[in-house]
């Protein structure tokens, strides 16, 4: 008796270590760290994040998406949720609602019932000659993100795009450019 009563605690102990050491490691991550973890559970492993914005509950990831043929790549979204500290997966990439064709811009937009709708607009190529000082959603300024890739050492291409939080999932007529 006396050894089953041994084994039993001695498991208790452990098991309740274990929990509190993942709980310290957890806590030592950098969001960052702890974003590009989820990623990498989820089939998106080394992919470089852009820029993050945390709104609520719910953490807004971007991330340079290479394309398969070429070098070349277009940001895309991630949408994890703080549960308690531990960040969850929502929605990734599979997830868009839809994509349209805009005059100055494609936008890919990620419809959602928890948050907010999330719309990411690029420039075409066109259109960064353009001058876009501004791009609105739904009458709500989007922010303007800009990231530099360094193609070789002293070449660099500059890359722009916008991002939205919106109450709806805006429809094709719901976007205004605002140039120079």
């Amino acid at each position: 008796m006396k050894k089953v009563c041994m084994v039993l605690v001695l498991s208790f102990i452990l098991l309740g270590c274990s929990n509190d050491k993942e709980a310290t490691v957890t806590e030592s991550l950098s969001l960052e760290e702890q974003i590009t973890n989820v990623m990498s559970e989820n089939k998106l492993s080394n992919k470089e994040i852009i820029d993050y914005d945390i709104k609520g509950n719910f953490v807004y990831a971007i991330f340079k998406n290479k394309h398969k043929s070429g070098n070349s790549h277009n940001p895309d979204l991630v949408i994890l949720k703080n549960n308690n500290g531990k960040l969850e997966w929502v929605a990734g990439p599979d997830d868009r609602t839809k994509s349209i064709g805009l005059q100055d811009a494609g936008a890919m937009i990620f419809g959602s019932d928890v948050g907010p709708s999330v719309t990411i607009l690029m420039p075409d190529e066109d259109a960064r000659d353009t001058k876009i000082k501004e791009v609105k959603v739904l009458g709500e300024s989007a922010k303007a993100v800009t990231y530099i890739k360094e193609i070789t050492e002293g070449f660099s291409k500059q890359y722009m795009y916008w991002i939205a939080y919106t109450d709806d999932e805006p429809t094709d007529e719901d976007f205004e450019f605002i140039t120079e």
